[in-house]
């Protein structure tokens, strides 16, 4: 498939030039231990949904520089102490803050022991079931609903005490929750986005345009560096490549194509299958849409990506520090590159081939906190994490989660969260956690 056209139009539309034409915002800050008011040395300090990090040093001391947004916040974290979210809101070109963090308080009982992963209600209600969920800093973001999604949709700031803080009706009808790669998040109706702001423990809720959304916004993954790494990745189609938009010189690269080779000669055999008349409507539909082929556009009539045996491709990308992760699961390598997009390694893989130990879910989760990534598997009805050694390919341990058939998985600060429906609790979900 000819893409050009279609990335072409993606680069020159989104305002890219325009961000980050702005000034960068400068924070210089000193992180004490509140009690005894000593330096605390490698707290890890992050923009929260950015790879942009930074950590103290001996002195307690950081800078960490990001671009002028109406609202930033940064993740400080540390093993030994409890994590601390700091917003800013100054858009000053230098800021400095001196913060002071509480060290964790481990409760041990002397008389039961109990798994470290038994699960934990987050969030339990029986007049409310939990459709979807976000994290926002120490809180959470749910939709949810009473007896219909489709009517009664709200959106809900919860704290970690179960305190419904505010709410907000969804005047649509609510699919998702997507967290882009600036840390906005953002309300997928069937025909409508919505960004959510939160400002103390109000909603407001903006309308986007819904191309440009998809457009401008879904398909960039991250930044790193001065660039933007993109995809024009399309369900209906059995390749796609990663690129590297360079904010400075507007220039693009591509870091990597990833193809699904079974996928692929079915593909393109699809126009070999059509008799002489419909090739000839394929080259001339090909010829009239530029940014396809003859192969994409057979395709397209014959329907192949809506076959039951059709497999999309999958291969997803993280950045853990300056490191970009690549798991292309059909040359069964990790690619690891630098964040100047420079191929540094390839680490062989072979976990998602795996049968004996539960079925692969084709999804892979990433904690941010420490860059440990999971794969989902699922068997008889439970999932299991697989933790991928990104350094062997291999898998280091594995982690089973205690209840069945739950939903939306996500993994945030050592914790896997889950949605699940008690039996005992009327049809209702709840978020549960456990430890990792």
């Amino acid at each position: 498939m000819k893409l050009f056209i279609r990335i072409f139009i993606f680069i020159i539309t989104l305002p890219i030039a325009t961000l980050f034409a702005q000034e960068q915002v400068k924070v210089n800050g000193k992180i004490l231990d509140k009690t005894t008011q000593q330096a605390i040395e490698n707290v890890h300090v992050k923009v929260h949904h950015q790879n942009i990090i930074s950590r103290t040093n001996n002195k307690g001391e950081f800078e960490i520089r990001f671009q002028h947004q109406q609202f930033t916040t940064l993740v400080i974290s540390h093993t030994s102490y409890n994590t601390h979210y700091e917003v800013i809101t100054n858009n000053t070109d230098s800021i400095y803050l001196n913060i002071t963090l509480e060290q964790k308080v481990v409760a041990l009982n002397p008389v039961e022991i109990t798994s470290s992963s038994e699960p934990i209600p987050v969030f339990k209600s029986v007049e409310i079931n939990i459709l979807d969920y976000e994290f926002h800093q120490d809180k959470f973001v749910f939709i949810a609903y009473e007896k219909n999604p489709d009517k009664d949709s709200k959106l809900y700031l919860v704290d970690e005490n179960e305190e419904i803080l505010a709410s907000h009706f969804i005047p649509c009808t609510p699919k998702e929750l997507y967290t882009d790669y600036l840390g906005n998040i953002n309300l997928i109706c069937n025909d409508l986005i919505y960004r959510i702001e939160i400002i103390g423990y109000n909603f407001t809720l903006y309308k986007l345009p819904l191309e440009d959304f998809y457009q401008m916004i879904k398909p960039i993954v991250d930044s790193t560096g001065n660039s933007l790494i993109f995809s024009d990745f399309m369900r209906d189609f059995p390749k796609f490549k990663y690129y590297a938009y360079n904010t400075q010189d507007t220039s693009i690269s591509v870091i990597r194509e990833v193809v699904h080779h079974d996928m692929e000669w079915q593909y393109l055999y699809e126009y070999h299958d059509l008799n002489n008349a419909q090739r000839q409507f394929a080259k001339r539909m090909a010829k009239r849409y530029k940014n396809y082929d003859k192969h994409d556009i057979a395709a397209m009539m014959t329907g192949f990506s809506r076959n039951f045996l059709y497999d999309p491709v999958y291969a997803p990308l993280f950045i853990n520090n300056d490191t970009l992760l690549i798991f292309d699961h059909y040359d069964n390598f990790i690619w690891k590159y630098t964040q100047d997009t420079l191929l540094t390694d390839s680490i062989t893989i072979a976990y998602h081939q795996e049968k004996n130990n539960g079925k692969w879910k084709k999804q892979l989760l990433m904690d941010e906190l420490n860059g440990t990534v999971y794969a989902l598997f699922i068997k008889q009805g439970y999932y299991l994490l697989k933790h991928i050694n990104t350094n062997t390919g291999k898998v280091a341990d594995t982690f089973q989660l205690q209840h069945q058939f739950v939903s939306k998985i996500k993994i945030k600060d050592g914790f896997v969260y889950y949605t699940y429906k008690p039996q005992q609790t009327l049809q209702k979900k709840f978020l549960f956690k456990e430890k990792l």
